[in-house]
């Protein structure tokens, strides 16, 4: 077996340096398993076999070094995803509260703490402090509706109104005019407020003897304004045609109303009135 004795170092990788001084067998010194291994090129140098072992042995310890480091790497970063996939933030708690306002009839206007809310019934009001409120409903012809609430955090609270009329019955107030001679009388009449009139029926004399008339004027539900453009009571005619009943001394004039309400609850009335000359 042919050697040499010479030194020297080999670089195997990066970061790895092997300084060897022995003998360097020749090709034929090193088992065919070694030599296939080792034999890099024409110009590489062959190690002992020791050195060979000891330079794959040095390898191996960092190749598994890294793997661990690796691992370890790889095992923190899929516990980060998996903590962030899972993980999910609480939502705040609503500390406010909500009021619900109904009336019957609806659209009243809802007013609370003072402020117009802007608001009409049914209407909803968020993001209130919990605490106690005070509020009223307006709407036009209704009495206006007074309520007290306590607001709870994360409740809704319901308030339900029944408006009633602010102006609960119609009134009619009668006079009338006779003519120079007092032969003849014209009625009139105005109201509290708006109505549409069905019918009117006029009982009359036509004779001092006490011989009653009936007449009857259809309106159909037609609008009767209480007020004129100047703000003043509207004033309405019997007969309504124009002209004049004959003036009965001593007699009365007996008049039914028949209609409803314009506004508000539109409720039906039938009012009786006599008139005496």
């Amino acid at each position: 077996m042919d050697e040499k004795r010479t030194r020297i170092e080999v670089f195997e990788g990066e970061g790895i340096k092997i300084k060897v001084v022995g003998s360097i067998p020749t090709k034929s010194g090193l088992p065919p398993l070694q030599r296939k291994i080792l034999i890099l090129d024409e110009d590489f140098l062959f190690l002992k076999y020791e050195v060979f072992l000891l330079c794959i042995f040095q390898m191996k310890i960092l190749s598994g070094v890294m793997m661990k480091i690796l691992i370890l790497f790889f095992l923190a970063l899929i516990s980060l995803i998996i903590l962030s996939c899972d993980s999910t933030e609480t939502p705040p708690v609503d500390q406010t509260g909500k009021l619900v306002i109904n009336s019957n009839p609806a659209g009243a206007h809802i007013s609370l703490m003072g402020t117009n809310t802007g608001k009409t019934t049914p209407g909803t009001i968020e993001n209130l402090d919990p605490g106690n409120y005070d509020g009223f409903l307006f709407l036009q012809y209704y009495d206006t509706v007074f309520f007290s609430v306590k607001i709870f955090s994360n409740t809704t609270t319901t308030v339900d109104t029944i408006l009633t009329d602010g102006l609960p019955m119609v009134e009619f107030v009668f006079d009338f005019q006779t003519t120079f001679n007092d032969d003849s009388v014209r009625f009139n009449f105005t109201i509290n407020q708006d109505v549409t009139m069905d019918s009117i029926v006029v009982q009359r004399p036509i004779d001092i003897v006490g011989t009653y008339e009936t007449e009857k004027y259809n309106f159909n539900g037609q609008l009767f304004e209480f007020q004129n453009t100047t703000g003043n009571f509207k004033k309405y005619y019997l007969p309504s045609s124009g002209g004049s009943y004959p003036a009965i001394q001593n007699r009365n004039y007996y008049f039914s109303m028949f209609g409803h309400k314009a506004y508000g609850a539109k409720v039906e009335f039938r009012s009786y009135y006599q008139v005496g000359l």
